[in-house]
């Protein structure tokens, strides 16, 4: 009579799921990721970012990457997209930074590494940039399960980590903005193995909700071991002009013959709704950003241009950031990531760009007090630069 008994336990007992391990404090464990990147003498990565856009603008595409560095300042970030990519390259002793938009590169004396600081900081915008300092913004956070990552041919048991973000600054208050993100974890080397990153907010115009969703998958990873000099050699593309900036003609520059004289009057709508129209600030010293979201080098700039227009704002200087050729949502959704506080105008038809002569971006004009062209730059400049050009124009 037993052994049926005894039998349907032991059934009972081979078909009960293995107890899973218990899973360790996440906010801990985020700590410990930092901290294992920060102590890294040289780590390899490679592997895509899949970003889709959804309720405005829709967009759905893969961005393959490359991230490579050691404690004796060698680099190399690759982010291979026709419209927003490039590469930066440096050797320790040279950094070479290529834009694929311009088929440009400028190349400049590499900072100074010291090898017992530590592994330095990746650029912002390289993927692995956040895995330094995975606490920053965090709201609140949880380990959610255990899942196996295949990295290559190596598959990884991952802690699988839920975070709730501090989301981007919003174009208008409101409370549905949300920002999540997603870390698959290696439980041996604490790594990042994958994660993702959903940020939904309210679209002001239509009141519909807007998500981006943006996934990094790695099918490379590989730390703590010699790198190949080859990752640090920067090898122009075919047909590639070196500059002094990013965006600029290679030829030396000569004036723009629009220098001198009156500025093209232009009317334009803001993000915000309201029309501008340039005839309004005659008497006035005005600067002209023309850029838009693809733009990387315009990323460079807007900062910059930015800060000029917060320290002479209160002086009468005008400023306008204007968009070339992009729709409202596109812009807002950029604006939503980078709360860029001077006026924004959208010049979709292209209308002000062409009259300016703004062929290439960023396009950056100072207009004087009587109306006419007094500076005129294309391509990324220094603030310096800018800052002389502003007074010269008599605004100090």
């Amino acid at each position: 009579m037993l052994k049926p008994v005894l039998a349907a336990l032991l059934a009972l007992t081979l078909a009960a799921p293995v107890r899973a391990e218990t899973a360790p404090d996440a906010r801990a464990l985020l700590q410990k990721t930092s901290d294992t990147y920060r102590g890294l003498t040289s780590y390899h990565f490679e592997g895509s970012m899949n970003i889709r856009v959804t309720g405005g603008g829709d967009q759905n595409f893969d961005v393959p990457v490359i991230m490579a560095a050691d404690r004796a300042g060698r680099a190399r970030l690759e982010i291979r997209h026709p419209q927003m990519g490039g590469v930066m390259v440096s050797d320790g002793a040279q950094t070479s930074t290529y834009v694929y938009a311009f088929n440009q590169y400028v190349q400049a004396p590499a900072p100074a590494a010291m090898d017992s600081a530590g592994m330095p900081l990746p650029p912002q915008n390289s993927p692995v940039s956040r895995y330094f300092d995975l606490l920053q913004g965090l709201k609140g956070t949880a380990v959610t399960g255990e899942q196996r990552i295949t990295l290559g041919d190596a598959p990884a048991d991952c802690w699988v980590v839920r975070c709730e973000m501090e989301p981007p600054p919003a174009p208008v208050s409101d409370s549905s903005t949300r920002a999540t993100a997603v870390f698959w974890i290696d439980k041996a080397r604490a790594l990042v193995l994958r994660d993702s990153t959903s940020i939904s907010l309210r679209n002001p115009t239509t009141g519909a909700i807007m998500v981006m969703d943006q996934v990094t998958r790695y099918t490379l990873g590989r730390v703590n071991q010699p790198l190949p000099d080859s990752l640090f050699v920067f090898t122009p593309p075919a047909g590639a002009k070196q500059v002094q900036n990013i965006g600029q003609q290679a030829v030396a520059e000569t004036p723009s013959p629009l220098v001198g004289k009156p500025a093209p009057p232009f009317t334009l709508t803001g993000v915000k709704g309201s029309t501008v129209s340039l005839a309004a600030y005659k008497g006035r010293v005005v600067l002209l950003d023309f850029w838009a979201t693809w733009c990387g080098p315009c990323r460079i700039e807007m900062p910059r241009v930015e800060a000029l227009y917060k320290e002479f704002k209160a002086k009468g200087l005008v400023v306008f950031g204007i968009d070339v050729g992009e729709d409202l949502a596109t812009v807002k959704r950029f604006l939503a990531q980078n709360p860029y506080t001077m006026p924004i105008l959208l010049d979709l038809k292209r209308v002000a760009s062409q009259r300016y002569q703004a062929e290439a971006i960023p396009t950056l004009v100072v207009i004087g007090r009587d109306g006419r062209i007094s500076s005129y730059f294309q391509g990324v400049r220094e603030e310096s630069v800018l800052r002389a050009a502003l007074a010269k124009a008599g605004m100090k």
